[in-house]
């Protein structure tokens, strides 16, 4: 019986294919049932490694026949082609799988956002009401305190009182900008919003503080988008309340709600004329618990409340100069406004 066939080594490539003949002249396979008619009656055998890229042999490609055969060098190329063919195709299913699992980790990771969020929100009200209801106490019996004529007469007395209310005002605010900061961002309920009839409402609702300070608020002709009326009226809010903070004493407060068209998005502005904020400021007063005019009270929330209303939208707030002075803040929503 002649020696084994040896394995040939492909010119083209490191893959090692091996062939026999027959197998029945092989000491190899001669015993094998399926050569020696147990099982089968297997002549010619032909394989490739299925090689990766990066080394390692997941195992071979065969060609088998019943009839003494001889494997010509274009057959062998052939061969050794279909084995990386199969090394890719399995390639593919690897990554198919790892995108899957990619996917489904995303998933999960999103689903705990949302979780997180909902959470958080709920804790945000809940505090808040707890806060609310004692500090609301302490609010009362101390606006009660500076109407007691002992009190009204005692300047010390009357100046304590009048910090102590000026101090819950400040608590009361602030834990109004922080469940307005938890709720941002949240489940949007979109729905066509005309920011005519939104701009109109929060003026009125800060109807108090705009003609305590001599303000005016100029409302141009505004779309109607597809937003969350609550969230988009929270963001108006807390610009206006912040023109109107920061205004300037040698000149009346103006303030202007515009919208332009740009593209497939609106930019809507609030503009006013106050003291405006250093170029170097402007992407940094938009992060939490920021504030540049130290002598204006807040909390440094409202900004950042406003950016992520306005990144929920899939939009986005940025902060510019008035010219001639003041602050511009521009609010870009794409015209089809999806959540995310």
């Amino acid at each position: 019986m002649p020696a084994a066939t040896p394995c040939a080594r492909s010119p083209s490539s490191s893959r090692r294919r091996c062939f026999v003949p027959d197998a029945r002249l092989d000491v190899r396979f001669a015993d094998n049932p399926y050569v020696s008619g147990v099982l089968g009656d297997i002549r010619f055998y032909a394989a490739s490694q299925l090689r990766t890229p990066e080394g390692p042999v997941l195992g071979t490609l065969c060609v088998f026949d019943t009839e003494v055969r001889h494997l010509t060098a274009s057959q062998g190329d052939a061969l050794d082609k279909l084995a990386r063919m199969v090394v890719d195709v399995l390639d593919l299913h690897r990554h198919q799988a790892l995108l899957h699992q990619a996917l489904q980790a995303a998933d999960e990771a999103r689903s705990e956002l949302e979780r997180s969020n909902r959470a958080l929100q709920q804790f945000a009200g809940q505090v808040s009401h707890d806060l609310k209801n004692p500090l609301t106490g302490v609010l009362g019996h101390a606006e009660n305190l500076i109407d007691i004529p002992a009190i009204a007469k005692d300047p010390d007395a009357s100046f304590c009182a009048r910090r102590a209310i000026d101090s819950a005002h400040r608590m009361h605010t602030m834990i109004e900008d922080v469940l307005a900061l938890a709720s941002a961002g949240g489940r949007l309920r979109l729905e066509p919003v005309d920011l005519n009839t939104l701009a109109h409402a929060v003026i009125e609702d800060l109807d108090s503080p705009i003609s305590t300070h001599g303000g005016r608020v100029t409302v141009e002709n505004l779309p109607t988008v597809a937003a969350d009326a609550t969230q988009l009226r929270v963001l108006l809010q807390n610009l206006v309340s912040n023109a109107l903070k920061f205004r300037r004493a040698d000149r009346p407060c103006h303030i202007v709600i515009a919208a332009r068209a740009h593209g497939d998005s609106w930019d809507i502005a609030v503009v006013d004329n106050g003291r405006g904020i250093p170029p170097q400021d402007r992407q940094r007063v938009l992060g939490l618990f920021t504030r540049v005019h130290q002598d204006v009270e807040g909390s440094g929330i409202g900004l950042a409340t406003c950016q992520r209303i306005a990144a929920a939208h899939g939009g986005a707030l940025r902060l510019e100069e008035t010219p001639g002075g003041g602050t511009t803040a521009v609010l870009t929503l794409p015209t089809d406004t999806t959540p995310n």
